[in-house]
């Protein structure tokens, strides 16, 4: 790897994604206030994707060696959603029931993706696969790390053939917007909460 402060996930840096998909949660603020379960987030939009397929999970380090941000996801979007449906969510809808409390909208939010599943999507099936998430506490931020992220991650999943990957962007998160732009991803598609993001990927041989 071309950057001594990322390195492949394990197992061990499980709590760390946990965290870090927490406090930046919020449309890239820290979402702490706004749960009563803090591992909900996690649950979610981070463990999954190590449990599932570590090999596409990658920390960056702060200069102490602290995971502070990571980067996941998946090659097949189609094949994770329902490993997601049949394996991982029937237990947090067990953990998370209709009548659970929630504390802010953002929680109602998520304890109802949870009990719906991720569903049919769209862009899987029209040329980006793969998708993703990324996320780097402010201490991190500025430095080129998360450019160095998505380039391991790309490379990556260009070696398994995947032909492109999509992501979607809260609307209130607008320095993401900037990020993903100036790395060559274009918009595709103008839902009310933000935009879906995509990028073709060049195969590698």
């Amino acid at each position: 790897m071309d950057s001594p402060y990322i390195r492949q996930a394990t197992g061990s840096d499980m709590p760390y994604l946990y965290g870090i998909c927490l406090k930046t949660g919020l449309s890239g603020l820290d979402a702490t206030n706004y749960y009563h379960d803090p591992l909900m987030l996690g649950h979610y939009y981070a463990a999954p994707y190590l449990w599932k397929d570590p090999d596409l999970c990658f920390v960056a380090l702060d200069d102490d060696g602290v995971p502070s941000g990571y980067i996941v996801g998946t090659d097949d979007t189609e094949h994770f959603n329902e490993w997601l449906n049949d394996y991982w969510l029937p237990p947090l809808r067990k953990q998370y029931p209709q009548n659970r409390p929630v504390k802010s909208e953002q929680e109602q939010s998520l304890c109802d993706r949870i009990r719906k599943g991720p569903g049919a999507g769209v862009w899987e099936h029209v040329g980006y696969p793969a998708h993703l998430h990324i996320d780097l506490l402010p201490k991190l931020q500025g430095k080129g790390l998360g450019k160095a992220l998505m380039k391991i991650w790309l490379d990556c999943i260009a070696q398994r053939g995947a032909e492109g990957v999509h992501l979607g962007v809260d609307g209130k998160n607008t320095q993401a917007f900037g990020f993903y732009e100036r790395i060559g991803f274009r918009i595709l598609e103008r839902p009310e909460w933000g935009a879906v993001y995509g990028l073709k990927v060049e195969k590698k041989a």
